[in-house]
């Protein structure tokens, strides 16, 4: 252990140690104490031990026992995320028990490990030794940026305070500067305005989402390219990290992430960024050097390359002698020399210019060799002068260009910058050199995947030809043979995938469906448009999924609908009951307990009958429905019961006439599930308030209440399938999370949409939207 390293910070690194067998705390904190003076431990026997003597400043480093006396491990750990002194860099949790769920609660708690018992000394001074050299990289880099070069500049975008404070600490520790947005038009203007090395871009923001706000970046030329990686803890499905990346994202970073993992990504995306910012450049020099730039384009050969280079920087800057250190991707160094004379040219070892080169990125000129410490090539060298440049691959040093003159003064500023601009040529040609085997290699391994993959796999040109067929596209095609050069034929069972590839086309967005095939398959498409004008289409067959959602649907049918017997006798008989005879109360709880459950099952069975209805696809009845007529049967339906908890259920109603084509039954349905819910979930003597009014050609319900509300984190969610609520307002009140499920499904049947607007504590706002239809349109329903 290199104890030295630990102790040599000017600021004592400090650990807590909290275990509640004092023999335990009291032993670690020995052997941590061990690592040097640079290190302060404190150990406590409890959480409150702990705070006790931590209160007036913070600790770096901590280590606690998960099962202790008033206040466990997680506790103790949560109490100091909150601590004024900040929380520890480092967390790590010791139990005796693997309880399952435990590891789960940790990341939460963003603990960096859980450790079991038992545990060595030693092995705790590993664990700290490694936290304390880490910091030491995040507090104080080994390579700190140098004063001449730009400081890289990177936008946090991100609506909450929370996640931007986190992300500029961390930032801030790798000497980024920081620039932050909290919603979507402000990050499109600071992308513009600041031009960003980089950004890091949240989803769920005001105004614009974060895959506008990067399509917008990606369609404008001035920003196109600056590197933008998706950081979201709320848009975690497949589809849409896909989604996020065919946008244009550079990466695509969940929530909660490991802080070095990400600092490495953004380490990474910079450096590609500088390498392509430096190809471009290097691009424009190619228009100056043309001559040279065409004979190194006609090569692909390494060693080749390096003869030209060598040769035409000869002769292009009337040297003597030239040679060419090149570093291979083995760590291998190839060295090529050439000369217009008989003189040997003696390049001495140059480790000194090569570390300065390597962290300056400049070339330096020495004007006299004999009498300079950096060029020692022994009494026999004849060169009194040289010029020396460096060739860079994507960041890294490739190699160094060295020319020599036997007249001491002979290279100048120049001579630096014309032979820079060769070398910049040189070592692009060489990446393309390598670059052009490594694209065989890989063609040779995408033509293996796209040869074994079970997905048919299509490219299509800008004229809708084949382009690309796959094995498994070939036997996509049961009834005649596909061609290359030839468009998909019409009006043989495949307009479907047609229709789609004319809208990506047209729209030069993803597309993805569902296509049923002539020989009764089915499968899931996925068209994405590509920058040649074509598209790329994946098809995956999920016949069998399709079958196998179609027996459940039957099977949930059948089921709920031969449960509804059984629940109405049970209801039936525990109606009777009380009539049949005198009862106890006891028995009269056990019978209401009967009916309540009763109750609840026969809900959830009419709720999953009602969805495997519309899973099925059964097709809705259409009628006429006035609005105004059927919000007032709700309102004197729910009566009594708003009347049992005292609260006040009252409707407004504007003059117009408001009819819908719709299923009356379907729509009685979703405005029952709106206002039970309402006065399910307000508290006695609250208030429920209807409305029904125009807007445009749509018709807006609104169901406001007065009651608990619904937290922000859960509101995205309240339309799933089984979702629930769960707070301490809403703990003891039945359901079962299918009611506004339900109501979505019956809004987009009627082609109409559902949401809702609500605050912890201060009610909720449903609104039900629906197209009003056309008198036209009710007349020819109504003959």
């Amino acid at each position: 252990m290199n104890t030295q390293a630990l102790t040599s910070t000017t600021n004592p690194v400090r650990i807590l140690v909290v275990d509640d067998h004092p023999n335990t705390a009291s032993t670690l904190a020995r052997a941590l104490a061990q690592l040097g003076a640079g290190v302060e431990v404190i150990s406590a026997s409890s959480g409150k031990d702990a705070l006790d003597k931590v209160k007036t400043s913070g600790v770096d480093i901590l280590f606690t026992d998960m099962i202790m006396p008033e206040m466990t491990g997680l506790e103790l750990i949560e109490k100091l995320q909150n601590h004024p002194g900040g929380r520890p860099s480092y967390t790590y949790l010791v139990t005796a028990y693997d309880v399952p769920g435990l590891k789960v609660t940790a990341q939460r708690l963003k603990v960096n490990e859980v450790v079991v018992k038992p545990i060595r000394p030693e092995r705790i001074c590993q664990i700290a030794t490694k936290a304390i050299e880490e910091m030491k990289l995040t507090s104080q880099p080994k390579k700190p940026i140098a004063p001449s070069r730009k400081k890289l500049k990177i936008l946090v975008a991100d609506d909450k305070p929370d996640n931007i404070t986190l992300l500029i600490r961390y930032l801030d520790f790798e000497g980024y500067e920081i620039v932050t947005a909290v919603n979507g038009l402000e990050t499109l203007e600071k992308v513009r305005a600041e031009l960003p090395d980089l950004v890091l871009l949240d989803i769920n923001m005001p105004h614009k989402d974060g895959f506008t706000v990067l399509g917008e970046i990606r369609d404008d030329p001035l920003v196109q390219f600056i590197p933008v990686i998706i950081l979201t803890a709320a848009r975690l499905d497949p589809s849409e990290v896909q989604f996020g990346l065919n946008l244009g994202a550079d990466d695509y970073v969940t929530k909660p992430f490991d802080r070095h993992e990400l600092m490495a990504r953004i380490r990474t995306k910079l450096r590609v960024k500088e390498a392509e910012d430096i190809i471009r450049s290097r691009n424009r020099e190619l228009n100056l050097l043309y001559e040279i730039g065409k004979e190194l384009g006609a090569h692909t050969d390494t060693n080749e390359l390096l003869t030209i280079v060598l040769r035409r920087s000869v002769e292009t800057l009337g040297a003597i002698s030239g040679s060419i250190l090149v570093t291979n991707a083995d760590n291998t160094q190839l060295k090529k020399s050439f000369s217009t004379s008989e003189i040997e040219m003696e390049i001495p070892k140059l480790d000194e210019i090569f570390a300065t080169i390597a962290e300056t990125h400049q070339g330096l000129v020495i004007s006299d060799t004999r009498n300079d410490v950096r060029w020692q090539a022994g009494e026999m060298n004849k060169l009194n002068s040289a010029v020396i440049v460096p060739m860079f691959e994507r960041n890294s040093l490739l190699g160094l260009l060295v020319l020599a003159h036997e007249q001491a003064g002979y290279f100048e500023s120049e001579h630096l910058l014309l032979l820079q601009a060769i070398a910049s040529q040189a070592a692009i040609a060489i990446e393309n050199a390598r670059l052009y085997s490594n694209m065989a290699q890989e063609q040779r391994k995408l033509a293996a995947v796209l040869q074994h993959a079970a997905e048919a796999i299509l490219l299509l040109d800008q004229d809708g030809r084949l382009v690309l067929l796959n094995p498994a596209g070939e036997k996509l095609f049961t009834d005649y043979e596909a061609k290359l050069g030839q468009p998909l034929a019409r009006v043989r069972g495949y307009d479907t995938l047609i229709k789609l590839l004319d809208e990506a086309r047209e729209s030069n967005m993803a597309k993805s469906g569902e296509v049923a095939w002539p020989d009764q398959r089915t499968f899931s498409v996925l068209i994405t448009p590509i920058d040649e004008g074509g598209c790329v289409v994946i098809l995956h067959d999920v016949t069998l999924f399709k079958t196998l959602e179609r027996v459940k649907n039957e099977f949930l049918s059948t089921t709920t609908h031969d449960l509804k017997n059984p629940i109405g006798i049970i209801m039936g008989f525990t109606d009777l009951l009380p009539k049949a005879g005198p009862l106890n109360q006891a028995q009269l709880g056990f019978v209401k307990q009967i009916q309540s459950a009763s109750e609840n099952m026969n809900e959830l069975v009419q709720n999953l009958l009602q969805f495997a209805k519309i899973d099925m696809g059964i097709e809705l009845k259409r009628e006429s429905v006035d609005l105004n007529n059927l919000v007032k049967e709700i309102v004197d339906e729910f009566q009594p019961q708003a009347q049992i908890k005292r609260q006040k259920l009252q409707l407004t109603q504007g003059k117009d006439e408001l009819v819908v084509l719709g299923d009356l039954l379907q729509l009685k349905q979703a405005l029952r599930n709106l206002v039970g819910n309402a006065i399910k979930f307000t508290p006695e003597t609250g208030a429920i308030d209807l409305s029904v009014e125009k807007s445009l050609a749509e018709a807006l319900i609104c169901v406001k209440d007065s009651g608990y509300g619904i937290p922000a984190e859960d509101l995205p969610f309240v339309f799933d399938r089984f979702y629930r609520v769960y707070n301490e307002s809403v703990k003891g009140i039945e359901g079962n999370g299918l009611g506004l499920a339900i109501v979505k499904s019956i809004s987009e049947q009627h082609n109409g949409h559902i949401r809702v607007e609500s605050e912890l504590g201060k009610g909720s706002l449903f609104t039900l939207t629906l197209p009003i239809t056309p008198n036209k349109l009710l007349s020819a329903v109504n003959v």
